[in-house]
C-alpha cells in the first residue's frame, strides 16, 4: 500500500556498521531457521548464575596460581589453579558439564608442557570402558524390556501389605539401579508406582473411607490435596529426562546415565485423581533414595564409585576389583535401605492402609501385558548373569586375573552386537541405534576428571598437599572420615555428584599422604558420600522424579532426607573403618 512504511521483521537483526545480517531466524519469506533459533532460552536468573561461575572460575584460577608460594613448582600451581577453575564451573554449570571436562587438554599441553597424547590417555582409560560396558548392558534390558519384568517379578513376591510393597519397590529400584542408570530405574518405576497409588484411591472410594485418606494425607507442593497420577507421570518423565546421566543436578545431570525413554505405559493410564496420602508419599520418595542407595552396590553402579577406582588405579597403584567393592558396597548399600524403610514407612510417612486389595493382581496383570519371557529377554539376563559371575569369580579364581574388569565388560558389550535376539532377521541383542542413546558426556567427565587427577601426581601437587597437612597426622583419623563425609554429604545436595567426586578425591588423596595414611581411607568415605543426595529435588534425577509426581513436597524431602543423610554419615564412616579396611587391606 503506497504510503505505508513496512515494519522491520524483529527476528531479522542487522549490525549497524556494515549493514550485512547479523542473524537471521525469520521463516515467513521462505528463509531457514537455523536449528540454534529453536532452542529456548534460560532464565534469566540461570545465566547469572552460569556467568557469575564462569568469572569466579577464571578469577579463582588466578588467585590460586598467585597466592601459592613460590617455592611450589610452576606445574602444581598450574594444576591447582585448573582444579580450581574446574571446580567452580562444574558446580555452577558455566559451561556444559562435560565441556569443562575437556580443560585439562588445551590447559596442561600448554602451560605444563605435557603432550596431549598423554592428558589425553586419561579419556581412555580402562575405568571409562569399564562403566561403557555396564550402560550397554543397561540399554540392551531397557530395549528388551527385561528391567520392567525383573522389578514387577520383586513386587509380586512381596504381595498386597502396604509396608511390604514399598519394601519390594526399594528392593527393584535398589538392584536394578546397581546396573542400570539410578535416572532410568526411578522413571521405570515411577508408573508402576503411579497404578499402586490409583489402585489405592480406587479401594479407599469403594470402602467409603476417601475422607479419612484425605485427611491424614501431605498437601501437594502446589498446595492442592489431589493431583492427577497422568499428570504426575507426565511431569516426572519430563523432569527424569532432562537428567541424560548421573552428575547429579536434576536440571543438568550428565552422570548418573538416564538414556533410557520413561515407559509411561502404566502412568498413562491413570485417569482419575490419585489422593495425597502418606502412603503415597512413602512411596515415592522410597523409589527415589533405594534408586541412589543401591547404585553404592556396584563400581558401574553410580560415576563416584567408577571415579575413584580409577583414580586409585592410575595414581596409586591400587586395584579394586568387582568383587570386592560389592564386598563393600552391597552391606552399606542394604543397611541404608533398610534404615530408610524403617524412617519412611514407621516414623515420618506411616501409610493409612495396610492392606491394597487387588495389589497382587494390578502387579501380575501388569506382568501378563508383558506376556511370556521372550527369547531376546532369555538372552539378555544369560549374558548379565555371566558378567556379573565373571566380574566376581575371575579375580577370586586367577591370581593375576587374564582378563580385567574393563576386559569383561567390554567382551559381554560385543558379545551383546553379535548375537541375534530372533525377533526379526538381522535384530541383535543391541543395536548402534540404542547405543549411541549412551551418555557419553559422562564418559567425557570421568577423563576430564582422571585427567585433571593424573596431573595431581605427576607435577608434584599431592606431595605439596601431602606436605601442607603434615600437622593434621595428630588428628585421629575416624574424625577426619567423618568430617569429610559430612562435607561432602551436605555439599553434594546442591552440586553434582560426579563433579564433586572429580573434585575432591585426588585431593583427599594428597591430604591421606601427607599424614601418613592409605589414600583408601579418605576417598572411598569421599565416593560413598557424593551419592547420597536425599534431602533436595535438585540433588538427584531420582529426588526430581518423586517431587516431579506430585506426591511429595520439599519440606517432606528435606524431613526424610535430612535424618537419612544422618544415618548415611554413621554408617560410611563405621563401613570405612571397619568393613573397608578388612575387605581392601587398609593401613593407617
Amino acid at each position: 500500500m503506497a504510503g505505508t512504511q513496512r515494519r522491520p521483521d524483529p527476528t531479522t537483526r542487522t549490525a549497524a556498521s556494515s549493514g550485512r545480517p547479523r542473524y537471521t531466524a525469520g521463516s515467513a519469506d521462505g528463509r531457514i531457521i537455523s536449528p540454534g533459533f529453536k532452542e529456548p532460552g534460560l532464565p534469566k536468573r540461570t545465566m547469572t548464575i552460569r556467568w557469575a561461575g564462569f568469572a569466579a572460575g577464571l578469577v579463582a584460577a588466578l588467585l590460586m596460581f598467585t597466592v601459592l608460594p613460590g617455592s611450589m613448582a610452576p606445574e602444581a600451581k598450574v594444576t591447582a589453579a585448573t582444579a580450581a577453575l574446574m571446580g567452580i564451573w562444574w558446580m555452577t554449570e558455566a559451561i556444559p558439564i562435560p565441556a569443562t571436562a575437556l580443560v585439562p587438554l588445551v590447559v596442561f599441553p600448554i602451560f605444563n608442557g605435557v603432550d596431549l597424547s598423554e592428558v589425553g590417555g586419561s579419556y581412555g582409560a580402562d575405568t571409562i570402558f569399564l562403566f561403557m560396558g555396564g550402560f550397554l548392558i543397561a540399554l540392551s534390558m531397557q530395549k528388551w524390556n527385561l528391567h520392567r519384568r525383573i522389578a514387577l517379578f520383586v513386587l509380586r513376591v512381596m504381595g498386597d501389605r502396604t509396608n511390604l510393597m514399598i519394601a519390594g519397590f526399594m528392593i527393584s529400584t535398589g538392584f536394578l539401579s546397581m546396573w542400570v542408570s539410578n535416572t532410568a530405574t526411578a522413571v521405570l518405576m515411577l508408573p508402576i508406582g503411579l497404578s499402586v497409588l490409583l489402585l489405592v484411591n480406587e479401594t479407599m472410594e469403594r470402602s467409603g473411607d476417601v475422607g479419612s485418606l484425605a485427611a491424614e494425607g501431605e498437601t501437594a507442593a502446589d498446595g492442592s490435596k489431589a493431583k492427577s497420577g497422568a499428570d504426575a507421570g507426565s511431569t516426572d518423565a519430563g523432569t527424569a529426562s532432562t537428567g541424560t546421566a548421573d552428575t547429579d543436578t536434576a536440571a543438568s545431570d550428565t552422570a548418573d546415565t538416564g538414556t533410557a525413554e520413561p515407559d509411561n505405559s502404566s502412568g498413562s493410564s491413570i485417569k482419575s485423581s490419585v489422593l495425597q496420602s502418606k502412603f503415597g508419599t512413602s512411596l515415592m520418595l522410597a523409589i527415589a533414595y533405594s534408586a541412589s542407595i543401591g547404585s553404592l552396590g556396584t563400581i558401574i553402579g553410580t560415576p563416584p564409585n567408577t571415579f575413584l577406582v580409577g583414580y586409585l588405579q592410575d595414581n596409586h597403584g591400587i586395584s579394586i576389583g568387582f568383587g570386592q567393592w560389592m564386598l563393600v558396597g552391597v552391606p552399606i548399600a542394604v543397611v541404608m535401605m533398610i534404615v530408610a524403610w524403617f524412617l519412611l514407612t514407621q516414623v515420618f510417612f506411616r501409610p493409612e492402609v495396610k492392606r491394597i486389595p487387588g495389589g497382587r493382581k494390578l502387579v501380575e496383570d501388569e506382568l501378563a501385558k508383558l506376556g511370556p519371557m521372550s527369547r531376546p529377554e532369555w538372552m539378555v539376563l544369560t549374558v548379565f548373569v555371566l558378567a556379573a559371575l565373571s566380574w566376581i569369580l575371575i579375580p577370586t579364581i586367577f591370581d593375576p586375573a587374564p582378563i580385567s574388569d574393563a576386559g569383561i565388560a567390554m567382551t559381554v558389550g560385543l558379545l551383546l552386537f553379535i548375537l541375534p535376539a530372533g525377533a526379526e532377521r538381522g535384530v541383535r541383542l543391541l543395536d548402534w541405534d540404542t547405543a549411541v542413546d549412551m551418555p557419553w558426556g559422562v564418559l567425557l567427565l570421568f577423563g576430564g576428571g582422571l585427567a585433571l587427577s593424573g596431573q595431581f601426581t605427576s607435577s608434584g601437587l599431592t606431595e605439596s598437599i601431602g606436605n601442607a597437612v603434615e600437622g593434621f597426622s595428630g588428628i585421629p583419623i575416624i574424625v577426619l572420615v567423618a568430617v569429610l563425609a559430612f562435607a561432602i554429604l551436605f555439599l553434594t545436595e546442591i552440586t553434582s555428584n560426579t563433579a564433586t567426586a572429580a573434585t575432591f578425591i585426588p585431593v583427599v588423596g594428597g591430604v591421606a599422604l601427607g599424614i601418613g595414611a592409605d589414600p583408601l581411607i579418605l576417598t572411598v568415605p569421599v565416593a560413598l558420600a557424593a551419592t547420597c543426595a536425599f534431602m533436595l529435588p535438585v540433588a538427584t534425577p531420582p529426588n526430581a522424579v518423586a517431587f516431579g509426581s506430585g506426591y511429595v513436597t520439599i519440606g517432606q524431602m528435606v524431613k526424610g532426607g535430612f535424618w537419612i543423610n544422618m544415618i548415611s554419615l554413621v554408617v560410611i564412616t563405621l563401613a570405612t573403618m571397619t568393613l573397608a579396611v578388612a575387605v581392601f587391606g587398609i593401613v593407617y
